[in-house]
C-alpha cells in the first residue's frame, strides 16, 4: 500500500508523516503536535527534521482508538476530545463523513463497500445529534475516529443513550438490554419526523450486506452485529462497563 517508502531503521520501513497520518486518519498537524507533546512520538526524526513512522507504531496507536473514545465517552468530567476526530456539529460530522467516503472509494479493494460503510457511519452518527438535539447533558457532539489500514471506525457521543430516546415514545420500556434491541430490530414509528431508532435497523442492514461486523454499547447493553449478507447474527449482552451515550465500532 505505501510503495513510496524510501526510509528504513534497522532494516524496518517507514512511512513519511503524510502518509502515517493518512493511515491514522488525522492531519499531519496533529502528528506534529503529538511528537512535539510527546504524546505519540514519531519513530525516527531525520537530519532534516522530518519524521517518519513504522507500522507497528501505528498499529499500536491505532488499537488505542476506541479504548480513547470509550475513556472520553465515560469520563466523570469530559475530557479534551482530540480536535481531528471531535465533531461539535452536525456539519463537521458531515464534512469529515464525506472525506472518510472519499478515502473509501479510493481504496480499491474497499470502494464496493464504502457507500455501505459509510452511510452505515453516518447513521450512527446522525442518531446522536437527533436524538440529543437541546438535550446534550454536558459536551455537545461525537468523537469519530477511523482507520482505514486497519478497517475501523469508532463513534461515541456523551448523550442520554438509546433507552432514554426511546422512552419518549415507549414510555414502558425498563432496561438498556430491551432499548437496543428494539432499536436495531423493531420499527418503532413511520410518522414523520418520529424516526427515533429506525435508522438503527438500516444501519443492522447495511454493515450485514457489506460483511461488516458491529459493536453497539449504549448504558449497560453491548449489541454485536456478527454477520454478512448471508446470515445476519445479533448478539446483546450486559457489560460491566457501562457507557453513558452511545459506543460504536465497526469493523469491516
Amino acid at each position: 500500500m505505501y510503495n513510496s517508502v524510501k526510509m528504513k531503521i534497522n532494516g524496518i520501513k517507514l512511512l513519511s508523516i503524510g502518509e502515517a497520518a493518512d493511515y491514522l486518519g488525522v492531519a499531519k498537524t496533529t502528528l506534529r503536535r503529538w511528537h512535539k507533546a510527546g504524546n505519540f512520538r514519531a519513530t525516527f526524526v531525520s537530519p532534516g527534521k522530518h519524521l517518519y513512522y513504522s507500522i507497528t507504531d501505528l498499529e499500536k496507536k491505532t488499537m488505542g482508538l476506541a479504548k480513547s473514545a470509550f475513556n472520553w465517552a465515560n469520563s466523570n468530567e469530559p475530557l479534551t476530545a482530540p480536535a481531528d476526530w471531535y465533531c461539535p456539529t452536525s456539519d463537521i460530522f458531515k464534512t469529515r463523513l464525506e472525506r472518510m467516503n472519499g478515502e473509501l472509494l479510493a481504496r480499491p479493494a474497499q470502494e464496493p463497500i464504502a457507500s455501505l460503510i459509510a452511510s452505515a457511519a453516518g447513521e450512527i452518527g446522525n442518531n446522536s445529534y437527533d436524538h440529543n438535539l437541546g438535550n446534550w447533558p454536558d459536551v455537545p457532539g461525537t468523537l469519530f475516529s477511523y482507520d482505514l489500514g486497519k478497517r475501523v471506525i469508532v463513534l461515541a457521543d456523551r448523550g442520554v443513550g438509546i433507552l432514554a430516546t426511546l422512552r419518549r415514545i415507549k414510555p414502558e420500556l425498563i432496561t438498556h438490554h430491551e432499548a437496543l434491541n428494539i432499536a436495531f430490530t423493531k420499527i418503532i414509528t413511520g410518522r414523520a419526523p418520529e424516526h427515533r431508532g429506525n435508522g438503527l435497523k438500516y444501519v443492522r442492514k447495511a454493515l450485514a450486506q457489506a460483511g461488516a461486523r458491529l459493536q453497539f454499547q449504549s448504558g449497560d447493553a453491548q449489541l454485536k452485529l456478527l454477520g454478512n449478507a448471508d446470515e445476519d447474527r445479533l448478539q446483546i449482552s450486559t457489560t460491566d462497563t457501562p457507557t453513558r451515550g452511545c459506543f460504536a465500532v465497526i469493523h469491516y
